[in-house]
């Protein structure tokens, strides 16, 4: 989080018979430097500002070319990389960061000798490293190092890099204004490879969509029984499989304590959204839907997704999705494809989920949205005053035994 330098600013007052010492030559210098950093944080937030790419040496080496930048830290420090660099990522096997970072040095006497104290250069650091960076420093790129590989080459597909590719998903750019910083938690039950690849990278797509809009999504990712602590709960499986009660009721303690929760499995099953029916309790579902409907894209009805025919369930701050929209945000699901205004919807209906943080879901809905609702019913959507536990969604091989059950009655 950017680390804004709020005080009340002081500033030089000239008078005649001012002694300049050295406090009130730094006293003078410090004001336009906080300055400077204020603007820039509060304006712009941290990240790079240019340039600094990252791609593979050729040939493909354990090395890695930085392209000369410019980039601001979370201190508002400007750092200045001047002409490429090339740096050493190592042999240790394991996930590495390449980080950029911000240092001052005395810089030495230059040829005439002359004292150089009253000087400090402003300069760059770049490292890799094998821990989490430091707050203030800046990732450029990471790499999962494979034991034994020498050669780091650029991701054949860049919003999922595989082993010694590189994976620039987690670089931050500046922003024209400051991002609103919100906190994700991708909840994957059954872990990656119980869903489609397709599924994973839509959730990528979502991030960088959220970044166009001003929203920086910091994740956290868990494939087990926990529950990070985000204010907006992604939760992802295969469609068919049940989420154990006692993780349902870990997430619905989350939404209690003010998160909201979007469940939005793979496939076109309907058993893991089903799960989550014990959650729909109280009134309010209905608020919800009004408000992620108009929260910054503005909706009729929820956009279709890759199972379109699918029933969305609301609760309060709950978002049950048997639509598979993560899939729909990646454009496909295995052969087959989406056209652009079904991807681009499901996109801005996403980001509006992301927009709804930080409020109640039954108090911030405009007094026309609930006018609006009143008189005209959606069809797709089922709020939790409807969501009765008898009413189960049909799955698709259940829609087509039927079908199947009544043609053979015709003949």
């Amino acid at each position: 989080m950017n680390q804004l330098p709020l005080h009340s600013p002081i500033r030089v007052h000239p008078f005649s018979g001012l002694v300049i010492d050295v406090d009130t030559w730094a006293t003078a210098h410090d004001y336009h430097r906080n300055h400077q950093q204020l603007h820039l944080l509060s304006l712009h937030g941290t990240g790079v500002a240019q340039g600094l790419e990252v791609v593979s040496t050729d040939p493909p080496s354990e090395s890695v070319v930085v392209e000369a930048g410019l980039a601001i830290d979370t201190l508002g420090n400007t750092i200045i990389v001047p002409e490429r660099q090339y740096v050493t990522l190592g042999d240790s096997a394991g996930l590495t960061y390449l980080v950029l970072d911000y240092v001052e040095s005395i810089p030495p006497s230059d040829a005439n000798q002359r004292d150089t104290r009253a000087r400090v250069k402003e300069d760059f650091r770049l490292r890799a490293v094998q821990t989490t960076p430091e707050p203030h420093s800046i990732e450029l790129a990471r790499v999962e190092l494979k034991k034994g590989a020498t050669a780091i080459v650029g991701a054949a597909n860049p919003w999922l890099p595989q082993a010694n590719e590189l994976d620039l998903r987690q670089r931050r750019h500046l922003h024209l204004t400051a991002p609103r910083a919100i906190s994700v938690g991708l909840v994957i039950h059954g872990g990656e490879a119980s869903i489609s690849p397709s599924h994973l990278s839509g959730f990528q797509f979502l991030l960088r969509e959220l970044e166009y809009c001003g929203l920086r999504a910091e994740v956290t990712k868990s494939t087990d029984a926990s529950v990070p602590d985000a204010e907006l709960l992604y939760v992802t499986a295969d469609s068919g499989a049940a989420v154990p009660s006692a993780m349902v009721k870990r997430l619905g303690e989350r939404v209690a304590e003010g998160a909201w929760l979007f469940v939005d499995p793979c496939g076109s099953d309907t058993g893991m959204v089903e799960s989550f029916r014990s959650l729909i309790k109280a009134k309010g579902g209905g608020a919800t839907e009004d408000l992620l409907l108009g929260s910054r894209f503005v909706f009729g009805t929820p956009p279709p997704g890759a199972f379109p025919t699918r029933q969305m369930i609301w609760g309060d701050r709950i978002i049950l999705s048997p639509r598979d929209y993560g899939c729909a945000w990646a454009g496909r699901r295995g052969e087959h494809v989406f056209q652009r205004d079904l991807v681009r919807a499901a996109l801005e209906f996403g980001v509006n989920a992301a927009f709804c943080v930080g409020q109640s879901g039954t108090g911030d809905v405009p007094q026309s949205r609930r006018a609006s609702r009143n008189s005209t019913k959606d069809e797709d959507s089922v709020t939790e005053e409807e969501a009765e536990p008898a009413a189960v969604l049909e799955s698709e091989a259940e829609v087509e035994s039927k079908e199947e059950a009544e043609a053979t009655a015709e003949t």
